[in-house]
């Protein structure tokens, strides 16, 4: 059995990234707790820094304990979570997950800077000081160039009057 659904164009959540010219960044998070990321509950690679064998499908969820983090005060004191990390832990693995993203986007910026200077354009090189020159010169002399010019040119090289 067939419906007929209504069709709707796409929403994406940052319209200026979907103009093909946007210049794309390294994504940086926007949350305020690195410990839980604001979910109010720790993040499981953290959670594995404090307790080693951890089970998320076993175990309680953590609750982010950090006192610089406001996303965790509805679930404090449920006994569904686990209480146990104290708001020490928990700025440190707060401390350690910002550490690690600085780290981690350092990172890319290298990877990304390396790869683009490995990549050149076919038929490219190395400039030298004299090929800089020589470009600069002949770009001024292009600008240099009045319409007028440009157009006796165009009816040159194509015939026949401009449109």
């Amino acid at each position: 059995m067939f419906m007929n659904f209504p069709q709707l164009p796409r929403e994406p959540i940052r319209p200026e990234l979907e103009k093909p010219e946007a210049e794309k960044e390294l994504w940086h998070p926007t949350w305020k707790c690195f410990c839980c990321q604001d979910t109010g509950k720790v993040q499981l690679h953290l959670i594995r820094l404090v307790i080693p064998d951890y089970d998320h499908h076993q175990d309680k969820s953590v609750v982010c304990q950090n006192p610089q983090c406001q996303a965790g005060e509805m679930i404090r004191g449920n006994p569904n979570y686990d209480q146990r990390f104290t708001a020490s832990i928990c700025a440190k693995l707060d401390k350690f997950s910002r550490e690690d993203w600085r780290v981690t986007q350092a990172r890319k910026f290298v990877n990304i800077k390396a790869l683009s200077e490995k990549i050149a354009m076919p038929g490219s090189c190395t400039r030298t000081e004299n090929d800089n020159r020589e470009v600069l010169l002949r770009k001024r002399e292009i600008e240099a160039i009045t319409h007028e010019q440009w157009m006796a040119m165009r009816s040159k090289y194509l015939g026949g009057e401009s449109d």
